[in-house]
């Protein structure tokens, strides 16, 4: 709902905002409009050309113009627009700032989908900021308006958005009706893009429902049509989808040839993040089935790849991995240094996840018992305590005094280290 003016040649004055007027000043109002113009138009050039510094200076001029002019609808725009630089630029409070601005101004007019529309830019700013309770909140503001608009792409993006939002705070059931919505919505318009997107979604909320079949069937269309529109990436990673459904159904060599093709895929498209993934999943059916030299050689690579592309939580989950292999191996100490790397890597991957921190150091002072290095496997478990009793989880205490009973008690178990979940 950006509008893009036609090219009209260079403006003046860059950074600087047209002045309001002073009172009892009178605007020269076709000056002002003529300037308005023309900041308009080499700022929708800027931005799209992704040239966001210099495209939100002439936003903001843009915006000074409009107002003194009392043009709400082209205010409205340049405020949005300012929204989606400053976003661009990495300034997600700045850009729900601009865009709240820009609400106010849309509520006003007769197509309420433009406020919709500022509503579900802010909630993808609110998810950036890991705030996911505000975006629920903010795109169930968005919906009704949404469904007023004269363009319905938004509604069905919304929806969509919504539902991965659910999925990953464990409300799939919640989230079945907006992807059923959206599905709806993308064949009403006969748009096959976002019919595939819906069908990725469908496939998402089905197999954590535990619908796999379903889960498997929408996964397969939504490949297909990826496929059919040049999208890659996508119709890769619905192949890992795939092979995680099988795996799900209880189906470990159908899953495991998925895998292997995804891995293929991702390699191709040099996703190192995404081939990481698939190898450490691949690492896990091989182990499940007792290939333990395959499984080290898996697991070694997935590690390898997630260093290349520094994408510290694969890395983190693709050592975890190694570890249970090297441990089903009995080699403990190989298992503890590859935690120990791990440990290092998990207060900055999982900051603000005291969960994952404390089941990842338990995992780590097991192992670390195992391998010998008991005053190290102390260490872990008080690191682990504090941060279970700074976090307040009664579940987390109790899984750090259970770990603390077994080091007291010397127990030794044969298990190998599982992966946090």
């Amino acid at each position: 709902m950006l509008r893009f003016a036609s090219s009209l040649g260079c403006i003046l004055l860059l950074a600087v905002a047209w002045p309001s007027p002073a009172r009892g000043q009178v605007v020269d109002r076709g000056k002002v409009e003529s300037e308005a113009a023309g900041q308009a138009t080499e700022a929708d050039r800027l931005f799209k050309r992704g040239e966001w510094e210099p495209a939100l200076a002439l936003y903001e001029a843009e915006r000074a113009s409009r107002s003194a002019l009392g043009d709400v609808r082209y205010e409205a725009y340049a405020l949005r627009a300012i929204g989606i630089c400053k976003a661009e630029l990495g300034d997600d409070e700045g850009a729900i700032e601009a865009l709240l601005k820009a609400r106010v101004l849309d509520l006003k007019r007769e197509d309420k989908g433009y406020a919709g529309y500022d509503l579900f830019l802010i909630a993808q700013a609110e998810l950036r900021l890991d705030r996911p309770l505000d975006a629920i909140r903010t795109l169930e503001t968005a919906l009704p308006l949404l469904s007023q608009a004269v363009d319905r792409d938004h509604e069905a993006d919304a929806r969509l958005v919504l539902s991965k939002v659910l999925v990953t705070l464990g409300r799939s059931g919640e989230a079945r009706v907006h992807v059923a919505r959206a599905i709806a919505l993308a064949e009403e318009l006969n748009d096959a893009w976002r019919i595939a997107d819906g069908w990725a979604s469908s496939g998402q909320v089905e197999g954590t429902l535990g619908n796999y079949s379903l889960a498997l069937e929408r996964t397969s269309d939504a490949q297909e049509l990826f496929e059919e529109q040049g999208r890659a990436a996508d119709a890769a990673w619905m192949e890992t989808v795939a092979a995680s459904t099988l795996l799900m159904m209880g189906r470990p060599e159908p899953a495991l040839a998925r895998y292997r093709e995804a891995a293929r895929l991702h390699e191709h498209l040099e996703d190192g993040g995404s081939l990481a993934e698939d190898l450490t999943a691949i690492a896990g059916v091989l182990l499940a089935s007792e290939k333990l030299d395959e499984a080290l050689a898996a697991a070694r690579k997935a590690v390898e790849k997630a260093q290349e592309v520094d994408d510290r939580p694969r890395e983190v989950e693709a050592r975890v991995r190694l570890a249970q292999v090297q441990g089903s191996q009995a080699d403990w100490p190989a298992a503890a240094e590859t935690l120990d790397e791990a440990v290092g890597l998990i207060r900055q991957v999982a900051r603000d996840d005291p969960a994952e921190q404390v089941r990842l150091l338990i995992t780590a002072a097991h192992a670390d018992r195992l391998a010998g290095k008991r005053p190290r496997a102390k260490q872990r478990l008080d690191a682990a305590r504090r941060i279970a009793d700074d976090s307040g989880v009664e579940k987390l205490k109790g899984l750090v005094a259970e770990a603390r009973g077994r080091f007291d008690e010397g127990e030794k178990s044969p298990d190998p280290p599982s992966p946090p979940r």
